[in-house]
C-alpha cells in the first residue's frame, strides 16, 4: 500500500496540469521521483494503524483457544491409555486445514502394534493356521462370502487349538502355558515335535524353537508364582511374540543371568552362555546373538528380513529348502503378516577368538566406533545355515478403514511408507481402503540397481498417462490441486525408491506419483521416508502432514509441515518430536477435517473482520 502510494504520486506529479495543481501547496521534494519517496513515507506513518500490534497479539490469542479446544475434545480421547490428544504446538492450527498430503507409517500407526504369532516354516514345512484382515481381503475381492468363511475359518481353528493344547500338554505339563494367551495354532507342529513327520523334523522343529527362545534382547518379568505367569518386556513386539511362542512350546526363558540366560526345555532347566549380541538397527535389518551350548559348541543365531538373511545364507546350499522357504513366505506375506528369517552359523572356538579379538577393539574405538563394530558384525554374518521363517499378525486399529476413506472423499492424499514387504503392504493397503479392484497396480521394482533401466521405466510408466517429465508438465501438476482420478496406485521398494530419488529421476518420480490414488513405498528407512515428504513438499509446494508411532519415524515427522505422533507401544519419541499427539490413527479424521478447517475459518474470519473494524475506526 505504502509502496503503491509512493508510484501513484511520483507518476501523477510528474504528468503536470492536472487537477492537482489546483489543490496541492506545491512540490515538497522539488522532483517526482523525491516527491514519491517522501509519500511513501509518508504512508508508512499514516497507515501503521490500519495493522496495529493489536493484531498479532489477537492472532496469538485466538490460536492458542484453538489449541485449547482440541485439547478438550473428548471425541479425541483415547481412554485405552487416558491420552487425549495433545497440541504440542499451540500456534499452528490453522495448517491443519491446509493439508494437502498424508505420510503415514504403517505398524503401529495404522495398525495396532500388538504382535501375535500365527504361522511359521521349519525345515521347510509350513505350520500355523489364521484368518487375517488381509486374507479376509483377497477373498472379498475374489468374490467369497467373507463373513461365512471367516465363521468357518475360526471353528476350525478353535478345534485346532483344543486339539494343540491337549498335545502339548501331554508331551510336558508346561505350567506357563496359558491357553488363552496362545496365539500359534497347529496341531501339525505339536505332532512333528513329538516325531510324526519322522526324527529328523522332530529335532528341527525343538531346534527352531530353542533359538527363538536365545536370538532376543527380552528381559523375563515374572507376574506371578501360582499360577506361575510371565510377561516378557521386548524393545520390540515382534521380539516379545516369538519368545512367548516358544515359551508357549515347552521352550520358557525364565531369567538372564549374569552370563547368560536360563530356559525351561520341557521342564529340564538349562544354562545357555550368550557371548554376543549383536543388536537389531533400521541400517542392519537383523540382529544376532552368539550363544555357547551346553555342550560347548558356539553358535551364532540370526533372524532378520528375508533379503537380508538370504543374502548371506552359505552359497550352493539348501536349493530346496530356500525356495520351498521362500515361498511359504510370500503366501504368509500375501495374507498380511510380518515375516522373518531364522538362520544359524556354528563357529570353531578359534573362529570365534579371532572375531571376538576384532570386536572388542572395535567396541573400544573412540572415532567411528559404531561403523568398526557394523564391519564387524557383517563379517561374522555370513555362510549362515537357512532355518526357517515366522509370520507374525499386527492387526488393523479400529476405524482405519473408515478414517482412510474419510480422507480420500475431502480429496487429502494419504501415502503410506513402511518397512514391510511388497506383498504385506499391498494387502493391508486393500484392507484398510487404501486401495481397490478397480485401481491398476503398478509394481516398481528395479532388479539390476542401474540408473539407466530405472529412467527407461519410469519413462514407460509416465507414458500410462501421456506424459513425459517435463518442467511444463510438473508445473501444470504443482498448479493443479485436484485429487488424481482412482484408476491408478503406485507400489515402490525401497531399493528402486533410493534410484528414483536421485535428482535426475527424482521429479519425473514425483510427476508419476501425482498422478496415482495411493502410493505405497515398501522396505523404506528411516532417512528415505524423510526424504519422499521433503521431494513432495518442495516439488509441488504444498502443505503435508507425517504421522508416525516410533522412533524411525521421527526423520519424516519433522520433515513435514505438521507432524502427528501416535502414543503407542514402541514409546513416546515420535510424540515427543511431533506438533500434535493422539492416541489412535482415527482421530486424524477430525483433526484435520474438523479442527482444522474449523481453526483456519475461524483465523480467516477474525483478521478479515479485525480490518473492517480498523477501516470503520479511521475512515
Amino acid at each position: 500500500m505504502c509502496l503503491a502510494s509512493g508510484i501513484v504520486q511520483g507518476l501523477t506529479w510528474a504528468k503536470g496540469h492536472e487537477s492537482l495543481d489546483y489543490f496541492e501547496f506545491g512540490s515538497i521534494g522539488g522532483s517526482p521521483p523525491i516527491d514519491g519517496i517522501v509519500t511513501f513515507w509518508t504512508a508508512v506513518i499514516l497507515f501503521q494503524n490500519l495493522v496495529p500490534i493489536s493484531l498479532y497479539i489477537s492472532i496469538e490469542i485466538v490460536k492458542l483457544a484453538q489449541a485449547f479446544f482440541i485439547y478438550s475434545d473428548v471425541d479425541m480421547y483415547y481412554a485405552h491409555i487416558d491420552y487425549p490428544c495433545t497440541p504440542k504446538s499451540w500456534n499452528i492450527s490453522d495448517d491443519l486445514g491446509q493439508i494437502e498430503y498424508i505420510f503415514s507409517d504403517k505398524t503401529g500407526t495404522l495398525t495396532q502394534n500388538v504382535m501375535e504369532f500365527k504361522k511359521c516354516t521349519i525345515n521347510g514345512i509350513p505350520y500355523g493356521e489364521a484368518y487375517t484382515e488381509a486374507q479376509a481381503g483377497m477373498d472379498k475381492r475374489a468374490g467369497v462370502d467373507v463373513e461365512v468363511e471367516g465363521a468357518r475359518a475360526r471353528a476350525q481353528i478353535a478345534k485346532d487349538r483344543v486339539s494343540m493344547l491337549r498335545e502339548l500338554r501331554e508331551i510336558h505339563k508346561n505350567p506357563y502355558l496359558d491357553n488363552d494367551q496362545l496365539t500359534f495354532v497347529s496341531s501339525e507342529f505339536v505332532a512333528d515335535l513329538r516325531g510324526a513327520a519322522g526324527e529328523e523334523q522332530a529335532k528341527a522343529n525343538s531346534h527352531f524353537m530353542l533359538a527363538l527362545a536365545l536370538c532376543h534382547t527380552v528381559l523375563p518379568d515374572r507376574l506371578s508364582e501360582d499360577p506361575p505367569r510371565i510377561d516378557f518386556k521386548a524393545q520390540s513386539p515382534d521380539e516379545a511374540a516369538l519368545v512367548a511362542t516358544a515359551r508357549d512350546c515347552g521352550f520358557t526363558l525364565l531369567e538372564c543371568t549374569s552370563k547368560g540366560v536360563r530356559l525351561s526345555i520341557q521342564g529340564t532347566e538349562v544354562d545357555f552362555e550368550v557371548l554376543n549380541t549383536l543388536e537389531f538397527n533400521s541400517s542392519r535389518k537383523r540382529m544376532s546373538a552368539i550363544i555357547r551350548m551346553p555342550d560347548g559348541k558356539i553358535i551364532l543365531f540370526c533372524k532378520g528380513a528375508d533379503s537380508i538373511i538370504y543374502s548371506r545364507l552359505a552359497p550352493g546350499q539348501q536349493a530346496e529348502l530356500r525356495a520351498s522357504t521362500a515361498e511359504h513366505l510370500e503366501i504368509f506375506a500375501r495374507e498380511g503378516l510380518r515375516t522373518l528369517c531364522i538362520a544359524q552359523k556354528e563357529l570353531t572356538e578359534e573362529e570365534y577368538r579371532v572375531w571376538n579379538r576384532e570386536h572388542e577393539i572395535a567396541a573400544a574405538a573412540v572415532h567411528g566406533r559404531e561403523e568398526k563394530l557394523e564391519e564387524v558384525a557383517d563379517a561374522m554374518e555370513r555362510e549362515l545355515t537357512l532355518l526357517g521363517g515366522t509370520a507374525i499378525e499386527d492387526r488393523l486399529q479400529d476405524g482405519v478403514p473408515d478414517t482412510i476413506a474419510l480422507l480420500a472423499e475431502a480429496g487429502i492424499k494419504l501415502w503410506v511408507l513402511t518397512g514391510d514387504k511388497v506383498e504385506t503392504a499391498i494387502n493391508i493397503g486393500f484392507s484398510c481402503n487404501l486401495l481397490d479392484n478397480g485401481m491398476d497396480l503398478i509394481l516398481v521394482k528395479v532388479d539390476d540397481d542401474s540408473m539407466e533401466t530405472a529412467a527407461r521405466m519410469l519413462d514407460e510408466y509416465l507414458q500410462i498417462f501421456n506424459l513425459h517429465g517435463t518442467p511444463e508438465e510438473l508445473e501444470a501438476a504443482r498448479k493443479d490441486h485436484n485429487p488424481p482420478a482412482p484408476t491408478h496406485a503406485l507400489v515402490i521398494d525401497g531399493e528402486a525408491l533410493k534410484l528414483f530419488l536421485d535428482e535426475e529421476l527424482r521429479m519425473k518420480f514425483l510427476l508419476l506419483c501425482k498422478q496415482c490414488k495411493a502410493v505405497l513405498c515398501c522396505r523404506v528407512s528411516p532417512s528415505q521416508k524423510a526424504s519422499v515428504v521433503q521431494m513432495v513438499k518442495k516439488g509441488l509446494d504444498v502443505m503435508t502432514l507425517s504421522i508416525g508411532d516410533g522412533a524411525n519415524d521421527v526423520a519424516m515427522i519433522q520433515e513435514a509441515d505438521v507432524g502427528v505422533g501416535l502414543a503407542g507401544v514402541e514409546g513416546r519419541a515420535a510424540v515427543m518430536s511431533s506438533d500434535y499427539a493422539i492416541g489412535q490413527f482415527r482421530f486424524l479424521g477430525r483433526l484435520v477435517l474438523v479442527h482444522g478447517r474449523w481453526s483456519y475459518h475461524r483465523l480467516a474470519e477474525m483478521v478479515a473482520n479485525f480490518f473492517y473494524k480498523v477501516c470503520v475506526i479511521f475512515s
